[in-house]
């Protein structure tokens, strides 16, 4: 009876211990991708005259930032509020700090002054859950505490002490090389307005044929993935 009753209890273990492996398993990432948005950009007189056109891709993290996806993503596609349309098409990026980020998504004046959310002039911060551990970091541009709108900046190296501050919500998977090109466009020192006409000429969302995780070493990596 003591055998059969230590089997017994054996078993029930054994059971215990395959669900929390399972539970675990099943733990959501903080980096699932839901989606991929593509930007086409060009830079006026790159080099010996000639402009620059190239693209970048962007994976978000739709599960961990739903509504500032959903904002993104809106502005993607192009989004008609009212008799306006919101849309990130032929705005541009109006400020390049080097070695720290770019900046763009003023879809309303184009100067870094204005900008706009599908929910209103501006929405809340969701949560800081993801870092702004390296490049490639994807993150609304603010005035403060719950003033997101249509802005947004991608990190050109690691800047941690933005989290907290600024909701990231993508990375840049594919196109690094033009973020860093971006990045090496001469600004205006005290402004940090590009010295050359730089333009989003066109965006849109790739086809996604199912969700994926970004690896830890995916998410901490300064190149495309």
């Amino acid at each position: 009876m003591a055998a059969l009753f230590n089997l017994v209890s054996l078993a029930l273990i054994s059971v215990s211990i395959a669900e929390v492996s399972q539970t675990t398993s099943k733990k959501e990432s903080n980096f699932t991708v839901t989606d991929e948005a593509w930007f086409e950009v060009e830079i006026k007189d790159y080099e010996d005259g000639d402009d620059l056109k190239e693209r970048f891709t962007i994976a978000l993290f739709g599960k961990t930032c739903p509504m500032t996806v959903l904002n993104f993503r809106k502005i993607v596609e192009g989004y008609k509020k009212g008799k306006k349309l919101l849309s990130y098409k032929k705005s541009p990026i109006h400020r390049i700090v080097p070695d720290f980020i770019i900046q763009m998504g003023d879809i309303t004046t184009g100067d870094g002054t204005g900008g706009e959310s599908i929910f209103g002039q501006t929405f809340v911060d969701e949560n800081h859950i993801i870092s702004h551990k390296a490049a490639g970091y994807v993150s609304m541009a603010n005035h403060g505490p719950d003033s997101n709108g249509s802005q947004f900046f991608i990190t050109l190296n690691k800047a941690r002490w933005l989290d907290g501050k600024h909701v990231a919500f993508g990375k840049v998977i594919n196109g690094m090389d033009l973020i860093r090109k971006i990045g090496e466009v001469p600004a205006n020192k005290n402004t940090a307005v590009p010295k050359k006409s730089i333009k989003i000429i066109d965006c849109g969302l790739s086809s996604l044929p199912k969700e994926y995780d970004l690896s830890e070493d995916q998410s901490n990596s300064d190149d495309d993935i």
